[in-house]
């Protein structure tokens, strides 16, 4: 990814070699949304802008002036970041707020991506199961502020890896997520999910998904949480996010799997999303 020369700082641009931030912008509490931009559309949009209106109030926090009107004006902010720094295909933005002073502080910054839309990894993912540190269920572990430190721990622990994820596991030594992502295990025409009930962070992805899998006459459910024997007899695997969209696991310890309706599952994702 290429990151944008320019960065959206409460409405004004600012070089980003230049930009900094003050010792109490950085010891505030804050919080980042990603938003995924193909062209001049922005996937997941409003399901972004009702998640950072639930984060603001868990923050008691009230909502920026931009967000009103349905966002149209947070619309407005990122389709000016995206033209500033000529991000016209393919972009991923990075909309941060910060609290100081008992107001909100956010800046907008864009980096360019690969490839302009969605496409589905043709080289699968290796993962390995991560259970020294395990995440509990709470009341913020379905969010990404209830999750970051448990994926960030992992994601260094992966650095110095032979896989390229790891799966996180909870407490009762279900798998529950890959960092940022849901995942998903196919066998058959059912399809095994891990639900707020174990911890599993909830992308915004998953009711799209949910509809996706009745379209294809799949059986979808996440009662029963998923197990290291569940992933062993997975005949195929994949992970979500609104960022990356559908990618393909193809490894796991000795097994390997297939991507046959996972390739369906990527081609309906995309049909849904440009329409």
């Amino acid at each position: 990814m290429s990151k944008g020369k320019y960065i959206l700082v409460n409405g004004s641009f600012v070089p980003t070699e230049e930009y900094r931030i003050s010792l109490p912008e950085a010891e505030s509490i804050h919080f980042s949304e990603k938003v995924r931009s193909i062209r001049s559309a922005f996937p997941f949009l409003w399901e972004t802008l009702e998640v950072i209106k639930l984060k603001l109030l868990i923050f008691n926090q009230s909502f920026p002036e931009f967000m009103n009107n349905d966002g149209s004006e947070l619309k407005r902010q990122l389709e000016r970041t995206l033209t500033k720094n000529k991000h016209f295909l393919g972009a991923v933005l990075i909309l941060t707020f910060r609290f100081t002073d008992h107001q909100v502080h956010y800046t907008i910054q864009s980096e360019k991506l690969d490839s302009t839309g969605y496409e589905l990894n043709e080289k699968g993912l290796y993962v390995r199961i991560f259970d020294e540190i395990q995440k509990s269920a709470s009341s913020l572990s379905h969010l990404s502020i209830g999750s970051e430190i448990y994926w960030k721990v992992a994601q260094n622990r992966s650095e110095n890896s032979m896989v390229d994820q790891l799966l996180l596991s909870n407490s009762e030594d279900q798998i529950i997520e890959i960092p940022e992502s849901n995942i998903y295990l196919v066998k058959g025409k059912t399809i095994r999910g891990a639900g707020i009930e174990q911890g599993a962070y909830m992308d915004i992805t998953r009711p799209l998904m949910l509809t996706i899998f009745e379209r294809l006459n799949l059986k979808y459910s996440e009662d029963e949480g998923i197990t290291n024997k569940d992933i062993q007899e997975a005949e195929e695997i994949l992970a979500v996010n609104a960022i990356e969209g559908i990618r393909w696991i193809v490894g796991f310890e000795g097994k390997r799997y297939f991507n046959h309706t996972i390739r369906k599952i990527s081609e309906m994702f995309n049909q849904s999303i440009l329409n």
